[in-house]
């Protein structure tokens, strides 16, 4: 394969490396006759007036071009305080290397009576903290869309699934002329704008208003500028595919925009791995509410969601459907509305084989478990922004989510000794049904003030979160070479879930002097969890038997009051913030059964401090430290135990602790925006008392009970490096990264505490060549884990993985092209049966037809070697878990596909 993939590369890379000129030259001061540095030398080719490149002076006034395609250009030398120098080139195979030698420029003042000036932007320049690429510099295929021209700018990339990352941050916000457009996703416009409808991209921080406590500060934004006749129209596609016996997929997408107004219709349905919108599509159409951000009780450790689920677990069908609509009711009220339904199914069947490790001894269980999932869900959501004056702004959300879903699972668990003798086995079924809602409504003020920088902020949210289950678990027991009997259970239960949260923040900011401001905050949290556990067994043809060890009535209530004080400095260069925060958790437990009470009262100090320092506009250190607290889940203090797996009973503590938390991180990233070379990387600390850990007792015949705990000092450490080293003209670029972690883990085992330490080593090296007819990818990865724990040493076995990937789109005459990616992973040192080498190979070719190569006839291969299958390993304390499971291997499908848009022009969402 690598000596495949060499001959591709080399065949395809070397006539762009070739037949090529160099140009250089010293620009000089006009009065000193020295180096002027940082003046902006760039080469249009004459013929079609395309920048094919440019650069800066040094420090000396030197500047080069190596490897300029052979053609007649124009040079041309500008700096602020001076005239400009133009030079023509003609360039033959004869005659491919000019040094200009000394370049005066002229003096920039002249006495004029009327000039027409057709300006010339540099490609590429800062306004002040922004930087900002000219859209019209760079060159892009005909009918480009936004994403083609990002994949042309320095220091840019955009991922296989349209994630961009600036100087090797990502990207968090794109916007349209400053706003959002069909969502918050920055697939959105990247995927189906216009190139050459954008005049400008522009790439700046901003200060992120959702920032959890001691989180990221600043969001990396994007906005695009368009032209004025580029800012109204559509676009959309339809297409299904098939294989004519068992697999299809089909997809309708359609956007409508003028102004403020932006409408959005979608569909999608299928039964392939490619069921779910996921990064790519889950917001290209507008979709933002099929993800989201959530966050705990009082705003802390804010994390995303995504309900796309594992595409790489079993067989799935899925249809999902809705319509999003987004307007400017009048100037000063913005309404979003949109609807969405869904309906999944996955089918999975996995094998297990886990090896236990105890003190006095060790034994192994293989598990065979088959599990059927059906859900149906509608969410409902708006939103109004309304501007009350010229500072407030009131942003009200409600959103409402229906479900149901039934959960069919078969588990068939065998207990063998380590040489391999049968002790027992178990049967196990679980069916269950659940019916529920979710609703969330917030409020969120915002007020500014006449004195810059002083801001109010006010946010209010409630939520109700309501569920019931109808379940039955029917097992049974068999015992070999054992006094034990065999032994059934035959039992109903009947789950209620009731939570309810009201949460009200407040944050004030106070500039004192221009670089220096407090920030006080304040935040109530008031929550309620309500659960009912009812277990019956069978009895006389019914469940009517109650058991009252499985059934319990439980609620627990928690009211938060945090308050916090912040001192942040900014200067030009650097910024400081240190503060601290001050919070009271009152907690009642309630056994409503038995009418007993468990009260706990935890106050917390949350110091936090954080400095940034500026080098210069390209490279910048970021130094946090961070406390955090977090509370245990309803589930983890429901005291009733949880036998849904008899062999494995979880059972909850009442008793348990907040969690105390301190982190701390650095970074130092630099970027060079002209050349786009990056460097990445950081450090990261964080350790945690009370942290929540598994206290597991065995009985002789291997099965387990397992209850919550606090621990103390768990830690972990990780550090990172990463880069972007672009060449020849950036049509090759070497993607080198780094990292390596080390956890401390502790839990009890039969009373006895066990420490886990696991060392994670990971390499990878990535090549990436795009050039007009090719773009091609390799790149490795090396991951390495090293467990050791201190209860046994059976359990200390260090496990690998080796990843290549290598992905090809090559465009062919008479409008074909090829697209292929292949997968290749070896796992070594598993247990038997599980260290499986698998090679993924899909391709697909591709025909394009009309005027404009709208409408798009593919014929495509999935695992067209028929080996996929999902593998993973999990060391935990003294027990190592391998698993396999069968999913979708190869199928073949014949897609067709139009797209439209307003601007009647080629659609391109795979091509480039």
């Amino acid at each position: 394969m690598s000596k495949t993939l060499l001959l591709l590369f080399s065949f395809f890379c070397l006539p762009a490396f070739s037949q090529t000129m160099h140009i250089a030259g010293n620009v000089q001061d006009t009065i000193s006759k020295t180096g002027l540095q940082n003046a902006t030398v760039t080469v249009i080719r004459i013929k079609d007036s395309i920048m094919i490149d440019f650069a800066r002076t040094n420090s000396k006034g030197f500047f080069e071009f190596n490897n300029l395609p052979i053609d007649t250009v124009q040079v041309t030398v500008s700096y602020p305080k001076a005239g400009d120098q133009m030079f023509y080139v003609f360039g033959s195979k004869e005659n491919n290397s000019f040094d200009f030698g000394k370049i005066v420029l002229p003096p920039k003042s002249q006495n004029l009576n009327e000039v027409i000036i057709y300006a010339f932007k540099d490609p590429v320049y800062y306004k002040g903290d922004t930087l900002v690429y000219t859209a019209d510099s760079f060159k892009v295929k005909p009918n480009a869309t936004v994403e083609d021209l990002l994949k042309k700018l320095p220091g840019i990339k955009v991922d296989a699934q349209g994630k961009i990352t600036s100087q090797g941050k990502t990207i968090s916000e794109v916007l349209v002329d400053g706003d959002e457009f069909f969502g918050s996703d920055p697939t959105v416009a990247t995927k189906n704008l216009a190139a050459k409808g954008v005049e400008s991209v522009q790439v700046y921080e901003k200060k992120n208003e959702n920032a959890a406590e001691g989180g990221d500060e600043t969001i990396q934004v994007m906005n695009l500028q368009l032209k004025e006749e580029a800012k109204k129209g559509y676009f959309g596609k339809v297409s299904g595919a098939s294989d004519f016996q068992k697999f299809y997929e089909g997809e309708l997408l359609m956007n409508k925009f003028k102004g403020a107004q932006k409408i959005s219709v979608f569909t999608l349905t299928s039964n392939t791995p490619r069921s779910n919108f996921g990064w790519g599509d889950s917001y290209k159409y507008g979709l933002e509410n099929e993800s989201g951000m959530s966050s705990n009780e009082d705003g802390d450790n804010m994390y995303w969601m995504n309900g796309g689920g594992n595409q790489n677990q079993g067989v799935p069908q899925t249809l999902k459907s809705g319509i999003y609509y987004n307007d400017k009711l009048e100037s000063k009220t913005k309404l979003g509305l949109n609807y969405s339904y869904n309906k999944k199914e996955l089918k999975a069947v996995s094998s297990e084989k886990s090896q236990y490790f105890l003190q006095d001894t060790s034994y192994i269980t293989n598990n065979e478990n088959e599990n059927l999932e059906k859900s149906e869900g509608h969410s409902i959501n708006m939103k109004i922004t309304q501007t009350l004056d010229s500072l407030t702004d009131l942003i009200i959300e409600p959103k409402l989510t229906l479900n149901n879903s039934r959960q069919t699972n078969s588990q068939l668990t065998k207990f063998t000794t380590v040489s391999d003798t049968l002790t027992h086995k178990t049967d196990v079924l679980n069916t269950n049904n659940a019916d529920g809602y979710t609703l969330n409504s917030s409020a969120k003020l915002k007020r500014k003030f006449k004195k810059k920088d002083r801001l109010l902020l006010v946010n209010y949210n409630y939520t109700v979160d309501d569920n019931k289950s109808l379940g039955v678990l029917k097992s049974f027991n068999t015992f070999y070479n054992s006094t034990n009997p065999n032994d059934s259970i035959n039992q109903q239960k009947i789950n209620t879930n009731n939570t309810q949260t009201h949460n009200a923040n407040v944050v004030y900011t106070e500039p004192l002097t221009k670089k220096i401001k407090l920030e006080f905050d304040y935040i109530y949290n008031y929550s309620v969890g309500k659960q009912n556990k009812k277990a019956q067994n069978f009895r006389s043809g019914e469940y009517s038997l109650y058991d009252s060890t499985l059934s319990n009535n439980f609620e627990n209530t928690k009211i938060t009051n945090r308050l916090g004080l912040k001192f942040i400095y900014e200067a030009k260069n650097q910024s400081f913030n240190f503060g601290s925060r001050f919070r009271n958790v009152d907690i009642t437990n309630s056994i409503l059964i038995s009418q007993k009470q468990v009260k706990q009262s935890v106050n917390n100090i949350l110091p936090f401090l954080g400095y940034m320092y500026k080098f210069n506009q390209n490279a910048r250190f970021n130094f946090k430290y961070k406390t955090s607290s977090n509370q245990p889940s309803i589930n983890q203090l429901q005291p009733v135990p949880d036998n849904s797996n008899p062999n494995q009973i979880r059972l909850g503590n009442p008793d348990l602790l907040p969690t105390f938390e301190q982190d701390f991180s650095a970074s130092l990233n630099s970027h060079k925006p002209i050349s786009g070379k990056y460097m990445w990387a950081s450090l990261n600390y964080s350790t945690t008392n009370n942290d929540f850990a598994n206290s597991t007792v065995y009985d002789n015949l291997g099965r387990t009970i397992t209850k919550t705990v606090n621990v103390n000092d768990n830690y972990n450490a990780s550090g990172n490096i990463s880069g972007g080293l672009p060449m020849f003209s950036r049509k090759l670029s070497i993607n080198p990264s780094a990292s390596i972690s080390y956890n401390n883990y502790s839990s009890f085992v039969n009373s006895q505490k066990n420490t886990t330490t696991t060392l994670n080593p990971n390499f990878g090296l990535g090549v990436d060549v795009n050039i007009d007819t090719l773009t091609f990818s390799i790149s490795y990865n090396y991951d390495y884990n090293m467990p050791s724990s201190a209860l046994s040493n059976e359990s200390n076995k260090p496990y690998a993985q080796h990843q290549f990937d290598a992905s090809l789109n090559l465009k062919l005459p008479f409008k074909f092209w090829i697209d292929t990616d292949a997968k290749y992973l070896i796992n070594s040192k598993r247990a038997a049966g599980y260290n499986i080498n698998y090679f993924i190979w899909n391709a697909s070719i591709n025909k394009a037809f009309l005027k404009n190569e709208n409408f798009i006839l593919s014929v495509s291969g999935n695992d067209i070697l028929n080996q996929n299958i999902s593998t993973s390993r999990d060391v935990q304390g003294n027990v190592i878990t391998d698993n396999k499971t069968n999913i979708i291997s190869r199928y073949f499908l014949l897609k067709l596909t139009y797209k439209f848009n307003s601007t009647n022009t080629k659609e391109n969402d795979n091509m480039w």
